[in-house]
Parts: C-alpha cells; sequence; structure tokens
C-alpha cells in the first residue's frame, strides 16, 4: 500500500504538498485510503455523501467525521437525493458536482476516490455485457485529467485482500455497506456469482486483468492521439474520413462523443459510421433530446437541437418584429435610402405579404419555367439545418417572392417597387 504514495509523488508528478481532495464513504476501501494519506505531506480534505438509501447512512458519516476530527482533517458533508431516472448514474453526476465545489473551494485540481484492482475487473465485465469502446472495454483509468481537474484512483492497481490486510494491521475502523450484499446490482451479481469462479481458475487472474487494462489503455491512448491530430475544431472532415481505417473513423465518432458527455456504445457508434459513409450529402442522427450528429456534405460534427419554427408572419408596412428573432422592414414607398435593402419590382401581388421559414413542396418561380426550392439548395450544397431556418417571403396566395440569401423572384414585370430588409437578432448556421 505504501507504494501508492509514491506513484503520486514520482510517476503522476503531484506535488507532496499538494491539496488532494478525498470522497470518503466509511466502507474499508475510502477509510483506507484516508488513513494512507493522513500522515503524509499532502494537504488532505474529507467529502462523505449521504444517500439516504439507508438507516445506517448516519452512522457511517459519524465514524468519518470523528476520524477526521481526531485527525485534524477538514470534513464536507452532502446528502444526495435522487427523485428519478437511474439512481447510481444520477448519483454519481450530484458526487463529482459536490467534489469539484469542494476541489474549488480549497483552489485544487485534485480529486481521490478508492477505486481498486477487484472494482476494475467488475468494471470490465460490465462494460464488456453492455457495449462499448476501446477506451471502456479497458475500464476505469488510474489518473485522468480535463480542463480543470485532475481525477485520481490511487487504489487501482491493489487488491481487495491487500486492502483489508492494511486495514486489520493499522486497525482502521470502517463500516461495510449493506447494500453490497444486494443481487438487485449488475455489479453485485457479478462479484458474487461470476468473479469467485473465474478466480478459481486462475490465482492470479486480478494480474491478468492489470495487464489487460494496461495493455488496452496504451493501445487505446496510442489511437486516441492519432485520431486528435486528424480532427480539427471537433469537425470530421469527411472526404478524409473515408481514407481513414475503420479504428480510426470508429474512434473519431466516439472522440466526439466523448466530448459531449454522451453515452459510447459500438452499436451507436456503428449507426452513425453507416450515416457517415452512406451516399447522402445529409443527414441526421438524433443522440438525445438536446443534440444531434449531423452529416452536412463534407463536414460532419455534433450540434445541439434547435427547433423547428413554423411562425407565420403577416407583415404591414414598416417594421414587422419577430419573436427575439429580428426585425423585418418592408418599404412600399420611401425616399430614405435604400442602398442595404432589397428591391422587388412587380405588377400586381396579394396583399398582404407573409414572412414564414421554408415547407416542403415549395417552388419556385423562373422565366423558364419552375423549380422546387428543396432542389436550389441542394445545388447550392446548402446545410440541412440551415435550410429549416431560411426565411421564406410570399403573397398573400403563397407565391414565393424572396428565399433568404438565394432567390428573388423576378417574374413580376415592373410597374410597381417594394424594398425589405430582414436584420437578424441571432443567425442560424
Amino acid at each position: 500500500m505504501k507504494q501508492v504514495i509514491n506513484l503520486l509523488k514520482n510517476e503522476y508528478k503531484i506535488p507532496p504538498k499538494a491539496t488532494l481532495i478525498l470522497s470518503v464513504s466509511g466502507g474499508i476501501d475510502s477509510m483506507s485510503m484516508l488513513h494512507l494519506f493522513k500522515d503524509t505531506s499532502f494537504k488532505i480534505i474529507c467529502v462523505h455523501f449521504n444517500h439516504l438509501k439507508r438507516d445506517e447512512s448516519i452512522i457511517e458519516k459519524d465514524l468519518v467525521e470523528t476520524t477526521c476530527k481526531t485527525s485534524d482533517i477538514p470534513f464536507h458533508y452532502y446528502t444526495i437525493k435522487v427523485s428519478e431516472g437511474n439512481f447510481h448514474h444520477q448519483a454519481h453526476i450530484l458526487r463529482n458536482h459536490y467534489l469539484k465545489e469542494v476541489a474549488r473551494l480549497y483552489e485544487t485540481p485534485y480529486i481521490l476516490t478508492a477505486h481498486h484492482l477487484d472494482d476494475l475487473f467488475e468494471t470490465i465485465l460490465i462494460k464488456l455485457t453492455r457495449g462499448s469502446n476501446l477506451l471502456g472495454y479497458a475500464g476505469m483509468q488510474p489518473i485522468y485529467s480535463d480542463d480543470e481537474f485532475t481525477y485520481i484512483k490511487p487504489l487501482l492497481y491493489i487488491r481487495k485482500d491487500q486492502i483489508k490486510a492494511y486495514a486489520e494491521t493499522h486497525q482502521i475502523p470502517y463500516l461495510d455497506d449493506s447494500s453490497n450484499e444486494e443481487n438487485t446490482y449488475l455489479r453485485n451479481r457479478y462479484r458474487h456469482a461470476v468473479v469467485p469462479i473465474m478466480k478459481q481458475e486462475n490465482d492470479h487472474l486480478l494480474d491478468v486483468i492489470k495487464q489487460y487494462h494496461e495493455q488496452l489503455s496504451k493501445a487505446f491512448f496510442y489511437l486516441r492521439d492519432h485520431t486528435k491530430s486528424l480532427i480539427k475544431d471537433h469537425v470530421i472532415d469527411l472526404n478524409a474520413f473515408l481514407m481513414w481505417d475503420q479504428a480510426v473513423q470508429e474512434d473519431a465518432i466516439a472522440y466526439l462523443l466523448e466530448n459531449h458527455d454522451m453515452n459510447v456504445s459500438y452499436e451507436i457508434i456503428q449507426k452513425i459510421k453507416r450515416m457517415l459513409l452512406s451516399k447522402k450529402p445529409n443527414a441526421v442522427y438524433r443522440l438525445n433530446k438536446n443534440h444531434h450528429f449531423v452529416k452536412s456534405y463534407q463536414n460532419a460534427l455534433i450540434k445541439p437541437l434547435t427547433p423547428f419554427n413554423m411562425d407565420e408572419y403577416i407583415l404591414k408596412e414598416g417594421k414587422n418584429t419577430l419573436k427575439n428573432v429580428g426585425i423585418f422592414t418592408l418599404l412600399c414607398k420611401t425616399d430614405v435610402n435604400t442602398e442595404e435593402f432589397i428591391k422587388l419590382c412587380y405588377n400586381k401581388l396579394a396583399f398582404p405579404l407573409i414572412l414564414r421559414h421554408r415547407q416542403d413542396g415549395d417552388e419556385l418561380t423562373y422565366d423558364y419555367g419552375h423549380k422546387k426550392l428543396k432542389k436550389l439548395l441542394i445545388d447550392h450544397k446548402v446545410p440541412m439545418e440551415k435550410r429549416q431556418h431560411l426565411w421564406v417571403l410570399t403573397d398573400h396566395e403563397g407565391m414565393i417572392l424572396w428565399v433568404q440569401d438565394y432567390y428573388i423572384n423576378q417574374t413580376l414585370g415592373d410597374e410597381q417597387t417594394l424594398y425589405f430588409q430582414m436584420k437578424e437578432v441571432k443567425a442560424h448556421a
């Protein structure tokens, strides 16, 4: 266990007097981690969570708090209440939120949890059951950094029996979590039924798991570094994508998903990959209620969903306000400078004019005949998402007079003139 301190100082290069935020549940693993660090040069801060699921939770809180007071360790306590959805996932999000809150309070990036080698083995089995990508199959990482924090699992290569021996030697007080005995959770079913059988087949199984984890992690990070070198600004160039090896194609998709904290599974990656390799110039894969994976001609990226606007405005002469979208100014007769206005000539129109967004079946009029608006936008390679937000000006009988950026009707005669201008508050890409 003592090698853990050297690991942080020598391999992870954590400054010897750094402040470490420890997540301590009161169980044998986290209490051993607390004991391991309390007499080092590191300054440690303890954070404890009560998930309000068990009666003994308050006893665990008292144990951790008393231990901290005895060693003069700052103690922070939070209750976690999950009202709906996946309990473990939601609780994890809340714990992480509070750990980061405490880390910011002490102006440190280092957050530690007490996951160990047996936990790593169980995680790998779960990932294999549910499906994942290369990194997921490798399981948890002993150290990981984002833009603000460094997450460390200092015990990740330590076996559970080693932790038990350390706790016994140092007479470390701890409490067992009764929920660990329930087979309601998949992790517990693996722990009680599958892992013991596998260990019977190989006395050194956990050493093999460690080797597996290290090899797969090395392969992943080598691949990921290559992937990052090919992607600029989180956008995939589809011309280049076609030339990449399949492993790089799939990792590029996973990389974009991970950057948006989204579920990464083999099935999802394959669906998106098929979309990107298809001959359709525009395509969309819905990821969740807020985001979609967009293929738009030669680019692919993840974008937030923007609801399709079905608003329709009956225009009056002068300024027309469009619900926080912009202002459409229509001038029938004017002496002002109209250089910034669009000029429309006509003999006869059905007033009032209407401003709306593009609709299926919209048809444009030219001197030579008619053309679908959809065909015009395809010819101009207008991305699908931008098409949905183009403004269309019509007369009251539906004759299309103007399409934002791409069309003005020049078949209406030249006896009269009107001017208009569109100023948007926010642009849709």
